[in-house]
């Protein structure tokens, strides 16, 4: 869902999805109920059950959540007017941002693929898990296709795409996993982290990228 589609949505509609994003990634999906995420906002679960008829429909919404941030995260540096070096390490970026900025949304997007190694019990759940599939692999062909064209204007060294891609991904989607919010968590610290990992994926398709690269791009291309 674009970002301007969303902006349409009811606030209450938008706090449950926060809410149960903190919830999932706390406790896991087995251990959340509806109860859990109406206590975590002080409500009833008749406010819940307006919007989702239950917890695998809130948590498919809460995914699919995630799924339109990671691409909002990363579509304007696909789409800059720059070489592949540079929208690589630009989508990068604000794939790094997202996983801090939306840490919640993100732990349950990575978590929810995970129930593909377990097994879909139910039609409904099998139907939402080939349609997050599907979104996974169009966003995992942004990068690849990414790749590719610098790996066609020798740019980019590498020998497997299939290898090289998954391992720039785990790179990126590191943060998801390691890092905690603390307080005195400011935008220095989380730019020092993005800037770090960024030059680390970067490094691994054989290309040294600074963070200095990183500003004067965002300032040439006009993406934030």
């Amino acid at each position: 869902m674009p970002t301007a589609a969303r902006a349409t949505k009811p606030d209450r509609y938008e706090e449950i999805l926060v809410a149960a994003a903190e919830c999932f990634r706390q406790q896991g999906f087995a251990a959340t109920s509806i109860d859990t995420v109406a206590r975590y906002l002080n409500s009833t679960k008749g406010r819940i059950y307006h919007y989702f008829p239950s917890k695998m429909d809130l948590y498919n919404a809460v995914r699919d959540r995630g799924m339109e941030l990671a691409f909002d995260a990363i579509s304007p540096g696909y789409r800059a007017d720059t070489d592949a070096v540079g929208r690589l390490a630009l989508m990068a970026d604000g794939h790094v941002r997202a996983m801090i900025e939306h840490h919640a949304y993100m732990q349950v997007l990575l978590d929810g693929l995970r129930l593909r190694r377990y097994g879909a019990t139910t039609e409904f759940q099998r139907q939402a898990l080939e349609r997050h599939l599907e979104q996974r692999n169009a966003f995992e062909q942004r990068f690849r296709e990414v790749l590719g064209e610098g790996k066609e204007q020798g740019a980019f060294s590498y020998v497997h795409m299939s290898f090289v891609l998954q391992s720039l991904l785990v790179a990126i989607n590191g943060p998801v996993f390691w890092y905690e919010h603390r307080d005195g968590d400011d935008a220095t610290k989380i730019n020092a982290i993005v800037e770090d990992v960024v030059s680390f994926a970067m490094r691994g398709v054989g290309v040294e990228w600074t963070p200095e690269m990183t500003a004067a791009l965002k300032k040439k291309t006009g993406v934030s």
